[in-house]
């Protein structure tokens, strides 16, 4: 009871001298000394910091975003890849491949043509066979693809090659380089 008695006067001296204080100042510097003493009033004793929970809290959710779309881009660089192994066999394109290949060859003959497939379509074979038709180079194409020992596409083209070798009614002629 006395220590509670003993507060109550200080407070009051401190009331009185804050009191007296406030007498001595001029007009002017009232209104921001009175915004002063408002914001003294209102800010806390000493700055509040996050604690070790929030903290971990915070850390936990980034990763488990973090992980969330870690998650997403794996599946879709999986789904992205089974794409491209899957691509259906079209006969154009393997045409396409054909006669570039007869093209940028030097030199032609009847018989089997080589067509490497595995970089546009993997665990894929193509049998092409070049046979002259008429006198003149002009050739017919005949293939077909393989994927995993079934026969995937059939077909055949013609293409004009001046540049043939041996074939038709000029086989006894002499050849000019």
């Amino acid at each position: 009871m006395i220590l509670h008695s003993r507060k109550l006067q200080e407070l009051d001296v401190h009331a009185a001298s804050a009191c007296e204080q406030d007498a001595a100042l001029d007009d002017s510097e009232l209104p921001g000394l009175v915004a002063l003493k408002r914001a003294e009033a209102r800010a806390p004793l000493r700055r509040r910091a996050f604690t070790l929970l929030e903290v971990m809290i915070a850390v936990g959710i980034l990763f488990m975003c973090l992980f969330a779309v870690m998650a997403l881009l794996t599946n879709s660089l999986a789904s992205a890849r089974k794409l491209q192994q899957h691509r259906d066999i079209d006969t154009g394109s393997i045409a396409g491949l054909i006669y570039v290949e007869l093209v940028n060859t030097n030199s032609l003959s009847e018989g089997p043509v080589d067509v490497d497939l595995e970089e546009m379509f993997p665990g894929s074979k193509c049998h092409a066979d070049l046979t002259q038709v008429g006198t003149n180079g002009l050739c017919q194409v005949d293939f077909d693809v393989e994927r995993n020992q079934k026969i995937e596409a059939q077909s055949h083209f013609f293409i004009y090659l001046p540049n043939m070798k041996v074939g038709g009614i000029s086989r006894g002629l002499p050849q000019h380089p």
